[in-house]
């Protein structure tokens, strides 16, 4: 069966949900809400897709199967929420919405609606995460007893001194919400619940609208595993992402200390020792290198969201993720150290 998929979003929707959807058997994307704008137009051109300026007229009149949404998180929520009510499945961008309440909703109405409901964590798509993730789970299963993040960047909005949603907590931006979302996904990924979170956040004065820009956190895991956190996006002298798995004889490390924020990720692995670098099994394939680079990871999220719609199998990660994460960025803002 081929899924009928509307978009709204006229910035991360267009240049890369539209091109990822596009990729996807069994997935014709029908339609686009967005701001009306030379580039908007041409992708709508390239695409053969009609564009709307309003989100629920576009619903009404395509009446697709699913929608993916990239809009501002303050948002999110009403149109996930309508799409919900009116049988439409739901692709979502992070954080799922602004408050625990409004994300615990929407993941009470897909369960009952019985609709495949997705979150755009991709991190964990791209191949060399998924070796990571093996590793953990036969070398180095209950052998971690704690973890290291350092990741650091300078932001478009803050290099660019712009005024906006992506810079202003309450919309749903600053680090801990538009960046940290990941790494809480993430951490849980590889290993398991969260148990306690001590954190600090920071605002640079690069930040138009006081986000904040910079959080630094220890958090415990259920295993009792300890991790020490640190995520900056006003940093214009280092871009890097580096993960670090420490065992007592062990040390696994994630790392990419290039611009781009998907690719170039390698495997170090310490026993001992003995010193190696790990390549995944397999790579990406039929790249588009005209793309944004994130295409290609989110495809294969919004495959898994396809399959879904198709088959009514569930797969991960969901609004039940979504909610998850929205505790613990709850958590983070309470438990300041």
């Amino acid at each position: 069966m081929t899924i009928k998929l509307a978009i709204v979003g006229s910035g991360f929707g267009m240049y890369c949900l539209l091109p990822a959807f596009n990729k996807i058997n069994n997935c014709k994307v029908v339609s686009i809400c967005g701001k009306n704008s030379e580039r908007m137009e041409s992708y709508c051109k390239t695409f053969g897709i009609k564009r709307y300026n309003n989100w629920r007229q576009m619903l009404q009149k395509e009446k697709p199967d699913a929608v993916a949404i990239a809009v501002i998180p303050k948002y999110q929520f009403e149109i996930a929420k309508y799409s919900l009510e009116n049988n439409i499945a739901v692709f979502a961008e992070k954080p799922l919405t602004i408050s625990y309440d409004t994300s615990f909703e929407l993941n009470e109405l897909a369960k009952k609606a019985e609709l495949p409901n997705m979150i755009d964590f991709e991190f964990p798509e791209i191949p060399e995460w998924k070796k990571v993730k093996e590793i953990l789970e036969t070398k180095l299963k209950d052998k971690i007893s704690n973890i290291n993040v350092d990741w650091t960047f300078l932001s478009y909005d803050l290099k660019n001194k712009i005024k906006s949603w992506k810079t202003d907590s309450k919309q749903g931006g600053g680090a801990l919400s538009l960046v940290f979302s990941h790494t809480f996904y993430y951490l849980e990924y590889f290993l398991g619940p969260i148990t306690d979170i001590q954190s600090n956040l920071c605002i640079s004065k690069k930040s138009l609208n006081k986000g904040e820009t910079t959080v630094d956190m220890v958090v415990k895991f259920q295993n009792n595993c300890i991790g020490n956190l640190h995520v900056d996006i006003s940093n214009s002298e280092n871009n890097h992402h580096v993960i670090e798995f420490n065992g007592k004889n062990e040390k696994l490390i994630l790392q990419n200390h290039s611009k781009n924020l998907v690719d170039n990720f390698e495997i170090i692995f310490q026993e001992h020792d003995k010193i190696q670098k790990i390549k995944p099994d397999n790579y990406y394939k039929n790249i588009n290198k005209s793309e944004d680079p994130r295409v290609k990871t989110v495809s294969l999220v919004a495959e898994k969201f396809i399959n879904w719609c198709n088959t009514g199998i569930s797969k991960k990660p969901d609004f039940e993720d979504g909610l998850r994460v929205q505790e613990l960025i709850d958590k983070s803002k309470l438990n300041k150290i």
